[in-house]
């Protein structure tokens, strides 16, 4: 965003919440499959320690899941609505540039506001599933229409998030030096990552999940969203250093 007419402290505030939104992006799959995989492996919901366990037992399921969006009904589930929303609450903070007369762009805080709207369908409308589940914790899953809504709420997310990187951290204070800069090839090609990761989830999903069933033991879903993360968290956080341009 413009610096001249900014206090150093807003300054310094702008770049803390782009770095608070990099390492919560980039942080979300690594944190739900290690705090899934832990809990499981200690078995701490049948602690009594813990938990009531004379109320009900639980049966751990694979700490690995199909997507992101299959941690909503583990024993994570919280940490992952509870990021979306930190990452919401962050992108509806951001401001960054307008959008000047002689750009097409829309203004950051365009950009941002619609990124944090999709973080929350993908936190309200949980992904379905196409059987049971043994580690739901939640004892109920979203039918397939709810499923949808969060797979697209999820795909303008994640697409969002791209044109983010590709055009809005490619301004600068002069419109003739949009990608001119040492650090934008960087966020153009977050960008361009985080696009090939989404169509590579599309045609997974639509044309090789069914018919290659053996395909769903890598959870290919869950390894291409994390990569588009990884671009999203990384791109936010160069964006979020003090020198950078």
């Amino acid at each position: 965003m413009p610096k001249r007419n900014l206090s150093p402290n807003l300054v310094i505030s702008y770049h803390r919440i782009r770095q608070s939104i990099g390492w919560l992006g980039l942080s979300l799959p690594f944190i739900l499959l290690a705090g899934n995989y832990m809990i499981n492996h200690y078995n701490l919901f049948n602690d009594e320690t813990f938990m009531m366990t004379q109320c009900n037992t639980y049966t751990a399921g694979s700490s690995f899941k199909p997507s992101i969006g299959h941690y909503y009904y583990t024993t994570v589930g919280e940490l992952f609505t509870g990021t979306l929303f930190a990452v919401a609450l962050l992108l509806f903070s951001y401001h960054g540039y307008p959008q000047r007369d002689e750009e097409i762009i829309p203004s950051d805080s365009f950009m941002t506001n619609l990124a944090g709207f999709c973080a929350l369908g993908v936190a309200l409308f949980p992904t379905s599933s196409n059987h049971c589940l043994s580690d739901n914790v939640r004892t109920y899953i979203s039918s397939e229409i709810i499923g949808y809504i969060h797979y697209i709420f999820a795909g303008f997310f994640i697409t969002t998030l791209s044109l983010i990187s590709f055009f809005n951290f490619r301004r600068t204070a002069k419109v003739g030096d949009f990608g001119k800069m040492p650090s934008h090839n960087f966020y153009k090609y977050c960008g361009i990552i985080m696009l090939v990761c989404l169509l590579f989830i599309l045609i997974y999903s639509v044309w090789l999940e069914e018919s290659y069933p053996q395909l769903q033991a890598y959870n290919i879903t869950f390894i291409l969203e994390s990569i588009a993360l990884l671009a999203f968290g990384l791109s936010w956080l160069k964006k979020g250093r003090i020198d950078s341009n």
